[in-house]
């Protein structure tokens, strides 16, 4: 089974929330951000992995330990390049 391919209204919600994951995983965005983020998080897959992964790599940071789990840097990872990647869209 392929995957869905996404409605421009859904990439716009997960770009929007990409650029406020690392601040509302921080605690540093406003109550009606913090709302929006949680929401879209609990229905989008993608976006819900890459928020387990920065929590993977937060706790990693925290915890002062020097093994990170692979799976969480390679997401990451991949995450990055789709940043760079030009939009379909």
């Amino acid at each position: 089974m392929s995957p869905r391919r996404m409605s421009p209204a859904e990439i716009a919600r997960c770009y929007r929330t990409s650029r406020a994951l690392q601040r509302y995983l921080d605690g540093e965005v406003d109550d009606p951000t913090a709302a929006r983020v949680a929401r879209h998080l609990q229905r989008c897959r993608r976006c819900g992995l890459q928020a387990r992964t920065y929590r993977a790599i937060q706790q990693a940071l925290r915890s002062g330990s020097r093994d990170v789990d692979e799976l969480a840097l390679r997401r990451l990872r991949a995450f990055t390049r789709s940043l760079a990647e030009p939009d379909d869209a």
